[in-house]
């Protein structure tokens, strides 16, 4: 009877020790702790991420998904610059200012007798502002650092003559200044000749680090401009003190289109612009050869 009882435990103790080689216990990060037997069982917590249990040892499937924290960064920025659109974030829109005077002037229509250098401006006090509202950019490289920029803007110019005089035409057509001393104007306080135009730029704009961040730019281009409006205007005193304004609004043969030449270099939202008009501002031979140069910053959207 003890042999029975002998060979009985002995038998339990072998059953035992087979049953633990066929099982193994996986902790993992779905479920509490586990056992599954070794033929082969799939736990399909994720079909992407399964894990196969087979011969004692845990292994996870080939075909998971490659987790996000497990792709280069490299790679990840250029998917992202695949899926996007080719727009390029240029600097146009913006409010600009700066001062403006004449380059390259020449009165070579005139004669010697003729009244010349009246075009002379009284630089601190004459300038530009251009509010531009609406830019479109298109990127020209894989990287995006280069782009076309264009949109539209508008401008307004504001030259306050160095002398007291405004601006006439005479029976031929011809430009020539008219003293406001004929006019019975003498207590001047200011005689200014305004300008504004629609402006149309096509620009090309390249963006490089700073700062580690991509924020500088350089950008240059062509401006086209369509004349809108233009007129002279006398701000003065008369005889009893009281203030006054001489206005009259004319083309005084000023050419419809212009076209300027324009650098802007930039950091965020800030930037110093510079333009300069490569047309002339009036008709050359009924006026002076003029073309307006303006320095300034600019602050954009």
């Amino acid at each position: 009877m003890k042999k029975v009882v002998v060979y009985v435990m002995f038998m339990m103790c072998v059953l035992s020790v087979v049953a633990q080689k066929d099982t193994v216990v996986v902790r993992d990060s779905w479920h509490k702790d586990t056992i599954r037997q070794k033929s082969g069982t799939r736990d399909t917590v994720v079909q992407e991420s399964e894990m196969i249990i087979w011969d004692n040892t845990v292994r996870e499937s080939e075909r998971r998904s490659m987790r996000h924290s497990d792709v280069p960064m490299k790679t990840v920025r250029e998917e992202r610059r695949r899926g996007r659109s080719p727009h390029f974030g240029g600097h146009w829109s913006g409010f600009y200012l700066g001062f403006v005077n004449f380059g390259n002037t020449s009165y070579s229509s005139y004669s010697e007798t003729d009244d010349k250098d009246f075009m002379e401006l009284d630089w601190a006090n004459s300038f530009a502002v251009q509010i531009n509202l609406f830019e479109h950019g298109i990127t020209l490289n894989p990287s995006r650092t280069i782009g076309l920029v264009t949109g539209i803007g508008f401008e307004y110019q504001r030259f306050r003559f160095d002398r007291d005089i405004t601006l006439k035409k005479d029976e031929n057509g011809m430009l020539r200044a008219e003293l406001l001393s004929d006019l019975g104007i003498d207590r001047v306080k200011r005689s200014v000749f305004k300008t504004f135009y629609m402006t149309i730029p096509l620009l090309v704009e390249w963006q490089f680090p700073a700062s580690m961040v991509r924020q500088a730019y350089i950008s240059t281009g062509v401006v086209g401009g369509v004349r809108l409006h233009s007129k002279t205007k006398v701000v003065y005193r008369d005889e009893d003190g009281d203030k006054r304004r001489k206005k009259n609004s004319d083309s005084y043969g000023m050419i419809p289109l212009k076209a300027d030449w324009t650098v802007h270099m930039g950091y965020r939202g800030m930037c110093l612009w510079g333009n300069y008009t490569l047309t002339n501002m009036f008709k050359k031979s009924k006026a002076p050869e003029l073309h307006p140069y303006t320095i300034g910053v600019g602050f954009t959207f």
